[in-house]
């Protein structure tokens, strides 16, 4: 895997999956050193919402009332059945994300408060991406109400990884 991205996984990058609890400089030094960075998790909690935008089409998002944006695709008559259901689903996934992201955050960050072995703290990060992008595609895309216990399953496996985060941090501060 590390020769498919260029990440070197015997450093920390847990914390490159959340927003930094570090505060960054207002002016960097080295201009290359602070690059923004979109943190992972939120970044795929975000990318079905901008999926939704972008197939139901800008003429029906109203950027200065968004919250009516989902009662504005239920009226609009252009958009047939099914792509109206994938994207009101694509919408319910980034805010289920949006939701979950606080508890995830804060796992990585007694994680790492609690010394776990950087091996623990990049499985347990990377596997939580992982399955949440899993989760995503399984609740966007799954129409079939007989498969949808799949994308309940996925579910719970992204929750065990923030437990896990938990209960590896409370064994370790024992």
């Amino acid at each position: 895997m590390a020769a498919l991205l260029p990440l070197d996984l015997s450093k920390n990058l847990s914390l490159f999956t959340v927003p930094s609890p570090r505060p960054r400089p207002r002016k960097p030094i080295n201009p290359q050193a602070n690059k923004p960075q979109v943190p992972a998790a939120f970044g795929l909690a975000l990318i079905p919402h901008l999926y939704a935008v972008g197939s139901a089409g800008f003429t029906i998002y109203d950027n200065s009332y968004p919250r009516a944006y989902r009662d504005t695709l239920i009226k609009d008559t252009s958009i047939d059945k099914v792509r109206k259901q994938r994207i009101l689903r694509a919408e319910a996934c980034s805010l289920n994300g949006l939701e979950t992201i606080g508890l995830y955050a804060a796992s990585v960050i007694v994680g790492n408060y609690a010394q776990l072995g950087t091996s623990t703290l990049n499985s347990l990060s990377i596997g939580y991406l992982v399955s949440r992008c899993a989760y995503t595609l399984s609740y966007v895309f799954i129409r079939n109400r007989r498969l949808s216990w799949l994308r309940t399953a996925i579910w719970q496996v992204t929750a065990a990884y923030i437990v896990m985060f938990w209960v590896k941090a409370g064994y370790k501060l024992l």
